[in-house]
């Protein structure tokens, strides 16, 4: 369901309220400030590249008039049909009369020998020379023009020579941009006319303006260029003030909203934070806010606070009544566990033979899960598990104690990691210590038992080892109740979802466990 905007609007934080009416408030003037601006830069730098195309346009008419009179000077020559004599003669005449007004022109014949020349320094041979149209060449080594023209016959060819550092740019002083560089192009040979660009490298590609124009009806070409100006001071301003503009805007509605909101709940925060932890009320402190919303969360925070303090006293209380329930039920199983056990030693007591031993080994088992049971009583309080070291050491100690009359004071080392387990691993782990030490004490009781527990490169996992000392091999095979023995061992393994490693004749077990990490 579409809500109308005014309900909308009046579900927005303060903040947020404050942000749009200010941000709406000088959207419009923000705006028409970005497009004057925006349109002053524009016409600024059209005009700026407009002067510079104007100033590239006058450096490529000085040139061209350099390149007319080179192209006039090597027209004139072929284009009657005197003989080279009278041409030479005439060039002579040209340049005593007056040696400036023409370039340093010299005919040769079809074969390329120079016959004549007019004028200063030598030209040696005539660059290549087309008898259907007149060409310029550029010459970047010698930085001179070589202007050629042919008869159409091709009998007669003129070539003449223009200095390129003679020809006057003058200094213009209107170019619109900065000028860094101009330069002569033909084809892949450069000439630079001028060249102003900075040393330190500041004039980059992409700060640069290339203005190119045709010269000599397209046989050159003339590569003009400028360095973009920065922004001005004031265009710059212009540029920026709608952000300036809205950065008002957000730091007045920030400076509001602090004022009526984060202040308020800031302080209301803090109090809580002090309040967590302690069995004291909730005490707020006054709230300077005009904000009446600020003030009604604060009386809900005070209520609710009290209401989870009554609560926690509450469990508090359940707590203490079910641990002394809990501590009664372990007392009451550990002595029960210790009747059971002294019932078993009264019978065994009055037994023989093999009533004798069975009521012995009856009794190692309850005396087993009588050990874990009092291990894990004793961790209860810190809910750590069962210590794997203690449980061993106390068990062997048990199992020593009413070990049968060949193995009394059968030797159990212990080599153990000191780590914790869960109840459920440490009844299966006893048992299965008191089946395989009690199977070793009939098959070896001259022999000692080792019970290691190490560390595996799983931290939740540890290997379990039982393994005796000087067992005669074949003797476990040999044992009447090894079947027995295997079921029993193999369901225990189970429990712990791992498999049981035996070697029978080394009298070595071996088991993964899981530990607390």
């Amino acid at each position: 369901m579409n809500l109308p905007a005014k309900l909308v609007f009046a579900r927005l934080s303060t903040g947020t309220k404050m942000l749009l009416i200010l941000s709406a408030a000088m959207l419009p003037l923000g705006f028409i400030a970005l497009l004057t601006s925006l349109d002053m830069a524009r016409s600024a730098s059209a005009e700026r590249k407009t002067a510079a195309q104007i100033t590239t346009a006058m450096y490529a008419a000085k040139i061209d008039a350099v390149l007319d009179m080179g192209l006039d000077a090597v027209r004139s020559p072929v284009a009657s049909n005197q003989t080279p004599e009278y041409i030479c003669a005439a060039l002579g005449r040209q340049a005593r009369l007056n040696p400036s007004g023409r370039p340093p022109t010299a005919l040769f014949d079809r074969s390329g020998r120079k016959v004549c020349q007019s004028w200063g320094p030598a030209i040696i041979s005539i660059a290549p020379a087309d008898p259907n149209a007149d060409h310029v060449w550029l010459d970047p080594e010698r930085r001179l023009f070589h202007f050629t023209s042919a008869r159409p016959d091709g009998s007669l060819l003129v070539e003449a020579n223009i200095s390129i550092a003679g020809i006057s740019l003058g200094d213009q002083r209107n170019e619109g941009l900065p000028l860094t560089r101009l330069s002569l192009r033909q084809g892949g040979s450069e000439v630079t006319l001028i060249d102003r660009r900075q040393a330190n490298g500041a004039d980059a590609g992409n700060n640069l303006l290339h203005l190119s124009q045709p010269l000599a009806d397209g046989r050159l070409a003339i590569v003009a260029e400028y360095r973009l100006a920065p922004a001005r001071a004031r265009t710059i301003l212009l540029i920026t003030l709608p952000i300036l503009m809205w950065a008002a805007a957000a730091f007045t509605g920030w400076l509001i909203v602090n004022r009526l909101l984060l202040l308020p709940l800031g302080q209301l925060k803090q109090s809580i934070d002090t309040w967590q932890g302690t069995s004291e009320p909730l005490h707020l402190p006054r709230m300077s806010t005009p904000s009446h919303e600020i003030r009604d969360l604060a009386d809900s925070f005070a209520a609710v606070s009290a209401r989870i303090l009554d609560h926690e006293r509450e469990l508090e209380d359940g707590l203490a009544r079910q641990t002394k329930l809990t501590r009664e039920v372990h007392h009451r199983v550990k002595n029960n566990l210790q009747v059971v056990s002294s019932l078993i030693n009264l019978h065994a007591r009055g037994a023989e033979g093999a009533v004798a031993a069975a009521y012995g080994a009856i009794q190692r088992r309850v005396d087993a899960l009588a050990v874990v049971h009092r291990n894990h009583y004793a961790e209860l309080e810190e809910n750590r598990g069962v210590s794997m070291r203690a449980l061993a050491g106390e068990l062997a100690a048990s199992l020593r104690a009413s070990a049968p009359q060949g193995a009394a004071g059968m030797p159990i080392a212990l080599n153990m990691i000191d780590v914790h387990v869960t109840q459920d691993v440490a009844v299966p782990a006893s048992f299965l210590i008191t089946e395989v030490v009690e199977l070793l004490m009939h098959c070896n009781p001259q022999g000692s038992v080792l019970i290691s527990l190490e560390a595996t490169d799983q931290p939740d996992r540890a290997t379990l080892r039982i393994e005796t000392v000087g067992i005669v091999g074949g003797t476990l095979d040999d044992y009447p109740g090894i079947t027995r023995f295997d079921r029993v061992v193999t369901g225990i393994a189970r429990q712990f979802r791992s498999a049981l490693t035996q070697d029978l004749q080394a009298g070595r077990f071996e088991i993964q466990i899981s530990i607390l990490p």
